[in-house]
């Protein structure tokens, strides 16, 4: 009987001693607790005793709004002691970003369809291009001169600026954004004038806008890319083909007086005597004088 109740015993101890202690729990610390609870704002003299952007960002056009405009309340961030990033644009996907930016400009014209078009659509981000609170303003708060942010990314444009015949873009005698427009959608992607390529064409080269009497299809059509690369070319005049005829053959038969389709060259173009067409058709682009373009 005895060994049986001291066997008992020892049991029971040896359970008490495998007992794990009663433990207090564990209190959240600050850091914790400012986690869990809905941000607020704070304004900008907190956000200015860690941030030393303060002088640089008074001569910006976005001084006039408090930090929390565009980054959001900012009381957890400084509670934490900037360890929560939730308001800094580079912890949010750039739609998110966009949003923050849309939210002011989003009724500016040239600006209201950026997520129709193919930058908005493709996901860039504003913050991309533009920098929120830069030292210098000069140009209308990029990052970097505009030829500079294009051809960073647009590599082939960049190529063909580098060709002996192109438009003075890396000169700095033009800008991308004379043709293009970053922001908006219009009927060919990115170009500047609605209407396509051809506005943007003739708005320096006034000469050949029209309307004319007699108008060159293909210029009026399919606009003045039918012909001429847009960014540069190895050829003059900016020409997909290094030899004018070659450029007429496109659309027009080479043999004469055949009526088939396409339209019927009535020269052998055959024959090195006619394979200058603009020597006698130039005014190729259109003319309110002769509906196949002599004058």
């Amino acid at each position: 009987m005895y060994p049986l109740i001291i066997g008992l015993l020892l049991f029971a101890g040896t359970l008490a001693q495998n007992q794990p202690a009663h433990q207090t729990p564990a209190q959240p610390t600050d850091t914790q607790q400012a986690a869990t609870e809905p941000p607020t704002k704070v304004g900008n003299e907190t956000c200015l005793t860690c941030h030393d952007i303060g002088a640089d960002f008074s001569h910006t056009p976005h001084a006039k709004q408090e930090c929390e405009a565009c980054h959001g309340p900012g009381s957890v961030h400084a509670d934490t002691g900037g360890e929560d990033k939730s308001v800094s644009f580079k912890a949010h996907p750039p739609k998110w970003a966009n949003q923050q930016c849309m939210a002011c400009h989003g009724d500016e014209p040239e600006v209201s369809d950026f997520f129709k078009a193919a930058h908005g659509r493709n996901g860039l981000a504003c913050t991309s291009c533009h920098e929120i609170h830069p030292p210098d303003v000069r140009f209308g708060l990029l990052k970097a001169k505009e030829v500079s942010l294009c051809i960073g990314c647009h590599q082939t444009a960049r190529a063909d600026f580098l060709k002996p015949f192109h438009h003075p873009v890396l000169e700095g005698a033009m800008k991308c954004s004379d043709c293009h427009s970053p922001h908006e959608e219009n009927l060919r992607p990115m170009m500047r004038r609605a209407a396509g390529s051809a506005q943007a064409c003739v708005s320096c080269h006034s000469d050949k806008r029209g309307p004319f009497v007699f108008e060159h299809v293909p210029v009026r059509v399919n606009n003045c890319e039918s012909c001429h690369r847009p960014h540069g070319a190895i050829n003059e005049r900016l020409l997909r083909r290094n030899e004018v005829h070659m450029l007429c053959l496109e659309c027009h038969s080479l043999t004469p007086n055949v009526l088939t389709a396409q339209p019927p060259a009535f020269h052998d173009i055959r024959s090195p005597r006619f394979r200058e067409c603009t020597t006698c058709h130039r005014q190729i682009h259109g003319s309110n004088a002769d509906p196949v373009f002599l004058k």
